[in-house]
């Protein structure tokens, strides 16, 4: 904060239960030592450090003794050297308890009557005070005519300083003029309190974006700004410093300038087309002109060099009673997290911030970024969100709403924003679109960096094939980072109302393939000779495209594994690999869809309502006119969506690997040179999931063709496969018609084994083998699947993986795969058998999911697992 010229730093966590819910409650001595540590060191860095408190959950305003209460616990801190406080009553209920009535007029009157005793107590600090109404949307009926407010503005001391969102609890945009009105009504500027970056509401979401959609003409008329960053530390880096150098400006490079403005054509210039194209903006802008484009693309080369700064990712967990707040009617205004200086101490929730007392300039940079504004869609097909959307939106397809931070597991790192630079090292700049395919080909250019840290003029050159590197040098080019990578990463996480270009084309192409699969299907059957249309030739491209992106996210997910900061890996990792896995269950879809396998319409399917391409959604996602919490899941989510699983939404939650790994699996459909690696699986999982080769030494493919056989002879469009670095290790088969497929097993594939495997003839007496038996049963085979289970279970299902898969994410994402391949052609259940015996295998698809279907009069040894889609 030092470095980058913030000065304010505001300790309001929730998950300090001695800050709300027990805020009556006296520090410790250890807390105490903590507390005045974490004062001291923003002392010694011209931080000011405001404590806050909330006592506003069950605070008796008209209760002397409560009132005492408060003044002793901010003197308490004040004895630890602090001189800056805010009392906080945001996300309370708006009413107060009948013996405060008798003594306040209103709700507003108590917390001023209270708000103006502490603050004369404590000789007038600087003071800071978060009201009930803290944003736009929740002034009753508005800003200008409520009550509250208005009690707050005239009432409240001249010097307390009044806390405030913006038009809603976290704003796309704040404007001048909702500033002024309010500056109106509280007589006073706001401080903005600002959770653009806040990400505790949505666990699948961290914003990684640029400051955005805050002119830098609000600064003459605010008295601050604090932002609450996302709860993981390390991910705060750009968010933090493009405020900062947001706060250094006067000029705003986005807004509307006059037309004789030399920059004002360029700068329009700068749109989003409906394939996440984004055009550069230009590089004359002035030094003190803030853009978010030109402030990320300087954070993210700043921010290379932290992946690359030596950080351990574990720390001493602070035990601790944690009582969550009553579960208020929107979601409460977000923690967010700094960690402290001083390990081994507790991780806070904090606010920081910058005034702006004076002007600099911002530093003169190279401009020309990477930026994601959201998609300009059409103002007049725009339709306001109905209940019914809103209500699926909350409550369908998304993970529960998160109140707060509640997470144990915290690292204690110190905030290094300025790390220390390295010796001789190399960074990888660049690497062409070829090589990204081609890893193993690299050709970078690399610019070299000294003690400095920084680029030394001259350095730069080229490595190409020829020259003779080491097979090591080139495995850790391959493993390098680079900027190109963070703006990836970037683009993925960006902002709360708006995804990056990259990921705009994820989904942009994915719907394109999706919605445009059946020309594929139709071209495939009517004849393979006949030469490819230019729509076959745009989609098989396109198709291409669409896998290049998956690698370059495979990649980059590769790449954050081997980096020296293991804190900001453990912060990133579970937000990439999410993503990761989605794109590549997408990625596999395509393929399965590339073979020609989906009709031109599946009778009785009705598209997912609310997907980035339903008519209304995007545009209310991106107006920033309802809360982002009611878009849970972020690009993540929009991808998962695409799909034609809105019911089984189970099958994409998961943990990631711990620790992070950089093992990759591929799902792909079934290849017929995979046959054997199929029936080697079967094999070596036969036993309840274990080995049973050691069963049928003299015909290892016998209990592959009884269990799988057929539907790789008949149902092959709908089997898959999974494969690591050393061949195939699972497989999920399937086939859409069950009653059809059993048919078919009996007269085509049966007899077949029949041949094969000639019927064991045994004296009385003699026991058969367990292989003996099984053919026994080929020669005896009898469909005996009742028809109940077709009822809402039309399709039939075989799964199975090495013992050696260590992601148990892998066999959701797999059903997922099989899943939408089966509900695209009109399935919408499926079922496996069990045998009775195999516990290991019937928890396998319990966890899946499936529960055993009810039956009558059917064998003790078999069993009926179904799951309905």
């Amino acid at each position: 904060m030092k470095r980058w010229g913030m000065n304010t730093y505001m300790y309001a966590p929730k998950d300090d239960f001695k800050h709300r819910a027990y805020w009556r409650e006296l520090y410790t001595v250890e807390e105490a030592e903590y507390l005045t540590g974490l004062i001291q060191a923003a002392k010694e860095n011209g931080v000011i450090f405001i404590y806050a408190l909330s006592p506003g959950l069950d605070i008796g305003y008209s209760n002397p003794k409560e009132v005492a209460c408060l003044k002793r616990k901010l003197e308490q801190v004040a004895q630890f050297g602090c001189n800056a406080f805010a009392l906080l009553f945001d996300d309370i209920e708006p009413d107060i308890s009948e013996a405060d009535k008798e003594l306040f007029q209103s709700f507003g009157h108590a917390q001023v009557s209270v708000t103006n005793e502490v603050y004369q107590h404590l000789s007038q600090p600087m003071f800071l005070f978060c009201p009930t109404e803290y944003s736009a949307s929740r002034a009753v009926p508005d800003v200008r005519n409520s009550e509250y407010l208005n009690t707050i503005g005239s009432k409240l001391m001249p010097g307390i300083h009044i806390l405030w969102t913006g038009p809603k609890v976290i704003s796309k945009v704040i404007s001048i003029e909702s500033i002024l009105e309010l500056s109106e009504v509280l007589k006073r500027p706001p401080i903005i309190w600002d959770n653009l970056h806040a990400n505790d509401y949505d666990q699948k979401r961290v914003f990684l974006g640029p400051y955005s959609g805050r002119s830098t003409d609000l600064i003459p008329n605010l008295h601050g700004v604090l932002t609450n960053p996302n709860c993981e530390y390390e991910t705060n880096f750009i968010p933090i410093q493009t405020l900062a150098m947001w706060s250094k400006c006067n000029q705003d490079g986005k807004r509307e300038l006059s037309t004789n403005d030399s920059v004002s054509a360029d700068i329009k210039l700068e749109t989003e087309n409906e394939n996440g194209s984004v055009e550069d903006v230009p590089s004359h802008l002035s030094p003190d002109t803030y853009h978010p484009s030109q402030a990320l693309k300087v954070a993210i080369k700043e921010w290379l060099n932290e992946f690359y700064v030596s950080k351990n990712a574990y720390g001493r967990v602070v035990p601790g009673p944690f009582l969550p707040s009553p579960v208020p009617s929107c979601p409460p205004c977000p923690p967010s997290t700094l960690v402290n200086p001083c390990p081994p101490t507790p991780t806070i929730n904090t606010c920081v911030g910058v005034t702006m007392t004076t002007s600099v300039p911002c530093q003169q940079v190279p401009f020309g970024g990477n930026p994601s504004n959201p998609l300009e869609g059409d103002p007049s097909a725009f339709q306001p969100l109905t209940n019914d959307l809103m209500n699926s939106l909350v409550s369908g397809n998304l993970p529960p709403l998160l109140q707060a931070d509640t997470k144990n597991d915290v690292i204690l790192e110190p905030m290094d924003c300025n790390p220390s630079p390295r010796s001789s090292e190399c960074m990888q700049e660049r690497i062409t679109e070829k090589d990204k395919q081609e890893p193993e080909n690299i050709v970078t250019s690399t610019v070299c960096t000294k003690d400095s840290g920084k680029p030394v003029d001259g350095t730069e050159e080229m490595i190409t094939e020829s020259t003779d590197i080491s097979n090591s040098r080139k495995e850790e080019e391959v493993k390098q980072l680079t900027k190109d990578d963070v703006s990836l990463l970037v683009d993925l996480f960006y902002l709360p109302f708006g995804h990056g270009s990259h990921g705009l084309q994820l989904l942009q192409e994915f719907f394109f393939l999706k919605t445009n699969g059946h020309i594929v299907s139709e071209h495939r059957k009517k004849s393979h000779d006949k030469p490819q249309t230019p729509e076959i030739e745009e989609w098989y491209q396109r198709a291409a495209k669409f896998d290049d992106m998956t690698k370059n996210l495979s990649r980059l997910l590769m790449r954050l594994t081997f980096i020296p900061n293991r804190s900001l890996l453990y912060d990133l990792y579970p937000y990439l690999w999410d993503i990761k896995g989605v794109v590549s269950l997408l990625n596999s879809y395509l393929k399965w869809l590339a073979l020609g396998r989906v009709p031109p319409a599946v009778p009785g399917f009705i598209p997912p309502t609310c997907t980035w391409f339903s008519k209304g959604y995007k545009e209310a996602f991106m107006s920033g006119d309802q809360e982002p919490w009611l878009f849970r899941g972020g690009l993540t989510a929009e991808l998962q969506r695409l799909l034609p699983l809105e019911s089984v939404t189970d099958l994409f939650l998961y943990k990631p690997p711990e620790p992070p790994s950089a093992k990759v699996y591929t799902i792909r459909p079934y290849l017929t040179s995979d046959e054997a690696a199929v029936y080697e699986v079967c094999r070596k999982t036969c036993d309840d999931g274990l080995d049973g080769s050691d069963v049928f030494p003299d015909s290892p493919d016998l209990i592959g063709g009884k269990l799988v056989g057929a539907f790789l002879c008949i149902s092959p469009e709908y089997c898959f496969v999974v494969e690591d670095e050393d061949g195939v290790c699972g497989y999920a088969l399937a086939a859409l018609d069950a009653q059809q497929f059993l048919k078919k097993t009996e007269i085509a594939w049966i007899p077949e084994l029949c041949r094969k495997y000639p019927k064991p003839k045994k004296e009385d007496g003699n026991m058969l083998t367990p292989a003996e038996e099984i053919i026994s049963g080929f020669h005896n085979y009898k469909t005996s699947v009742p028809d109940l289970v077709f009822k809402h279970h039309p399709s039939t299902l075989r799964m199975s993986l090495l013992p050696t898969v260590t992601d148990s994410s892998l066999p959701k994402r797999l059903l997922a795969c099989v899943f939408s391949a089966l509900k695209a052609n009109g399935s919408h259940g499926v079922y496996c058998e069990v045998t009775v015996g195999d516990k290991n295998i019937m928890d396998f698809y319990f966890k899946l999911g499936f529960l055993e279907i009810a039956l009558q009069g059917t064998s003790d040894d078999e069993i009926y697992l179904g799951r309905i889609f």
